[in-house]
């Protein structure tokens, strides 16, 4: 085989990879990585760095965080001070995706506003993501900010994640109909993975406006999605939202606490910090604090010490 027929194939197989990656085909993605692997000797250095790119994809998505930033630590190191835009957007938008998958929303905002303002392509596959980490922070002009220039840039949106990205943004009425269209494009071809998400963001926004038997079904079937996936950052956070509308019909307990309430209490009282319970579910450290402080409020005491006096048996811990 000639040189040049080398370059084609290790070019095309890294485009192959990339689009396996996008609809959710992790399967095939990972026979194409394997094959790129066996190959490596032919790729040129783009190719190979496309690759590290393709097994950071699937490690953000396993929930190896630690992995996923060694990885696309080297990609960045080269695309920086070569300028290009399009690996370091990519690099950046799977440390976004991975910090997500943890429940660091500041982390994963960070890295995406880092690395997609001067790349509209890449936007237009992680602008659901940019709107999670930026709702999660209380930083809804930034979300809808990349929503709207992702709807300006030539490439196209896909609509299932303009519709997520869209009803993580918007006020009700139209964020529930926007979450239902978003599951409705489901129908039209599977994601698992990008479904899963779906049902996810509509389960936790169900969750927050006390509608606890629809926010359990749409939490148990992304809770089903992200373990047959083997996406363990993302299962740990459907159990986590689960365990928070675990509690009786009232929803409260002796103490009056919400079910989220109590499960922070329970953390903190364990010594965990605001923002390691929030990595833990999937909350900012601020939104943390205003749960403890109805804490404090509904029980009367004045420090977090005091909170391993209270009567929190059956605080459910969560797998780490």
């Amino acid at each position: 085989m000639r040189p040049e027929q080398h370059i084609t194939s290790a070019a095309l197989l890294a485009a192959l990879q990339a689009n396996a990656l996008l609809l959710d085909l992790f399967e095939q993605a990972g026979q194409l990585i394997r094959m790129a692997v066996a190959r490596s000797a032919e790729a040129g250095v783009a190719d190979a760095l496309a690759t590290e790119l393709a097994l950071s994809h699937l490690l953000a998505i396993r929930g190896d965080q630690a992995e996923v930033w060694r990885r696309t630590g080297r990609v960045l190191a080269f695309a920086v001070p070569h300028g290009d835009g399009a690996l370091a957007a990519r690099a950046r938008w799977l440390r976004g995706l991975a910090a997500l998958g943890t429940g660091d929303p500041e982390s994963a905002l960070h890295e995406l506003r880092e690395g997609l303002s001067g790349h509209p392509g890449v936007l237009a596959w992680a602008v659901a993501d940019v709107a999670e980490a930026a709702v999660a922070v209380g930083r809804r002009d930034v979300a809808g900010a990349a929503l709207a220039r992702a709807r300006r840039q030539p490439y196209g949106i896909l609509r299932r994640l303009e519709l997520r990205a869209a009803a993580l943004t918007a006020e009700e009425p139209d964020a529930e109909r926007l979450f239902l269209a978003a599951l409705r494009e489901a129908d039209t071809a599977a994601m698992p993975f990008t479904d899963a998400r779906a049902r996810f963001a509509y389960g936790s926004w169900l969750a927050r406006r006390r509608r606890t038997a629809a926010a359990r079904c749409q939490l148990a079937c992304a809770h089903r999605g992200f373990a047959a996936l083997g996406a363990e950052g993302w299962t740990r956070r459907a159990t986590a939202e689960l365990q928070a509308v675990g509690a009786g019909d009232t929803g409260e307990d002796g103490y009056g606490f919400t079910p989220r309430e109590r499960q922070i209490a329970g953390f903190a009282a364990q010594g965990l910090s605001n923002r390691e319970i929030g990595w833990r579910l999937g909350l900012s450290h601020r939104t943390v604090g205003s749960h403890l402080s109805h804490v404090f409020q509904k029980t009367g005491i004045a420090s977090r010490a005091q909170l391993g006096g209270l009567d929190l048996t059956g605080t459910e811990a969560l797998p780490v």
